[in-house]
Parts: structure tokens; sequence; C-alpha cells
């Protein structure tokens, strides 16, 4: 770079420097008192609007819900000629369900376990584990 270049490029960011200042506030005015409860002032308006939606939102499905809106069947039937009892529905991607081996799926199987028969001869007897009985050495 010639001193040329570097003087023009020092000039460029004095330029810049000057316009950020005339368009953005200083450190002091982002720091004083009164910026600073504005900004708290913001933020409890806004979690206050959140926590009503918070609040509404929940309450507004729950009311909704408990409203007497259910479908009129026979209504429904008179208009449209279809009767819900005898619709059935397939999905569009019910093919892909279909593979070999997918009846083994649909049942559960019978896993029957035989024990083997205890013979009361080979039951070990009480006095098996008798510590009395062994010696002290």
């Amino acid at each position: 770079m010639s001193a040329n270049e570097d003087r023009d490029l020092k000039d460029a960011f004095e330029a810049l420097g000057s316009s950020v200042q005339m368009t953005e506030p200083s450190f002091d005015q982002m720091t004083s008192r009164e910026t600073l409860d504005a900004a708290r002032w913001r933020q409890r308006r806004h979690r206050a609007a959140l926590l009503a939606v918070a609040v509404a939102v929940p309450a507004f499905l729950a009311l909704r819900a408990k409203s007497d809106r259910a479908l009129d069947y026979e209504r429904f039937t008179a208009l449209t000629g279809i009767d819900l009892n005898e619709v059935t529905w397939e999905a569009p991607s019910d093919f892909l369900l279909d593979f070999p081996g997918r009846e083994l799926l649909r049942r559960v199987p019978i896993i029957e376990i035989q024990a083997p028969a205890i013979i009361r001869d080979t039951v070990r007897p009480p006095d098996s584990n008798d510590t009395k009985q062994r010696s002290r050495s």
C-alpha cells in the first residue's frame, strides 16, 4: 500500500466513525438510569404479554373443548347421503405396510413352557447345611 492509499483508508475509517457517533448513542447514554429503567419496563411488559398469552390460550382451548359442538351424524347423513357408520378410510400410504410376514405381527404367539417335574427324592434334606456337624479346626 502506498502512503496515499493508506491516508485514504484512514480518512474513510474516520468518516465511518464520525457517522456512527452521530447516529448511535454514546456508552454513557446507553448506561444511564433512564435508559436502563426504560429497558426494564419494556422487558416487564413483554413478559406480562407472554404470560397473558400463556394463560389465555390454554383457557380458550379448555373452554372450547367443553362446549357442546358435537357432530350431528343424522344431519350429516341427510345432507350428504353418506352413513358414517359404514365408511372406512384407508390412508394413501397403507400399501407401504403390506410386506411379507405381516400376518405374523398381527397375532400373538403362544409360548408354552414346560417345567420339569420335581421329584421328592431330589430335594435337599433340611440338615444339609447344618453347621453343628462341621469340624472346627
